[in-house]
């Protein structure tokens, strides 16, 4: 399990639970104590990030589980295309974390396209293109040098500028990695790893929805979208984890233990699956 990811929320509802409504800590009027969530909320987790469920659990590479590249003229909306150019980001992680370079190519290719379209085309700029080209007979160089870039993409997504495009490239992204992900978990093997892989995916989607609440935009036309994204929501929250930590001084060094509780069963992992599947579906099908 990935424990950094277990401690970053701790700690970040210790921030949170510290402040008043105005955003003052320990209700201190000074501007240095003063802390916005705009300043402690996490970066959302890159599609890389999300895959280590899948690259752990030694899942076989499987091309039914990416989308396949179609003209980005057939995109409809703009929230179509940018919801899909998330979708399109994390299956190029994935086709790198399985060495695909050829495909890779191809998809960086359509990212770049669509990059174009969006307005985002400086996350993918030509030194970038080039890098990726010198390295097409080096695998590993390939992978870090791509991956390195989504992330990057994904660390300063709030400078974008533009809070809905943000928004919706993050929904895309961080939905199609859950698909993949969610292959990983099989529920009618219940046992500490599918309970491992769930927990993870839980904290990853909490960073997200975290994201989500503070910038979902207040129109009608994302409303079946973040009535869908609620649900999952609520459908993780029945799974009743938590986390408790406390530290404990052992031949003088103090150490820090965490324990997880949770109600994960069949049932829930079953109706997170398949709620993540139909979000992904009604993406793809620009449904939304």
């Amino acid at each position: 399990m990935n424990w950094k990811i277990l401690l970053i929320v701790p700690l970040l509802a210790l921030f949170v639970g510290c402040a008043s409504p105005e955003g003052e800590v320990d209700n201190k009027e000074t501007e240095s104590d003063s802390l916005s969530i705009e300043q402690i909320m996490p970066l959302l987790p890159s599609p890389g990030e999300l895959l280590d469920v899948v690259h752990n659990t030694g899942m076989a590479y499987q091309e039914e589980l990416i989308n396949p590249i179609i003209n980005p003229s057939n995109f409809v909306l703009y929230r179509n295309q940018a919801l899909n150019f998330g979708v399109y980001l994390t299956d190029f992680s994935y086709l790198l974390l399985f060495e695909k370079q050829t495909e890779s190519i191809k998809y960086l290719y359509h990212i770049q396209e669509m990059a174009q379209m969006l307005g985002v085309e400086n996350y993918f700029n030509d030194e970038f293109f080039n890098s990726i080209l010198e390295n097409l007979s080096n695998p590993d160089s390939l992978k870090t040098l791509s991956l390195q870039q989504s992330t990057l993409f994904f660390n300063k997504m709030n400078s974008i500028g533009n809070k809905d495009l943000a928004f919706l490239i993050s929904t895309g992204s961080i939905i199609e990695g859950m698909y993949i992900a969610s292959k990983a978990i099989d529920e009618k093997q219940l046992g500490e790893e599918v309970f491992n892989r769930t927990i993870d995916l839980s904290y990853l989607f909490d960073t997200y929805y975290l994201h989500f609440t503070l910038s979902r935009p207040n129109e009608p036309a994302f409303e079946k979208l973040a009535e869908d994204i609620q649900e999952l929501r609520a459908i993780f929250t029945s799974m009743t984890i938590a986390q408790t930590s406390r530290a404990i001084r052992s031949e003088g060094e103090i150490i820090l233990k965490s324990e997880v509780t949770h109600d994960i069963n069949k049932h829930n992992i079953s109706k997170m699956k398949v709620m993540v599947s139909s979000i992904r579906q009604s993406i793809v099908n620009q449904e939304y």
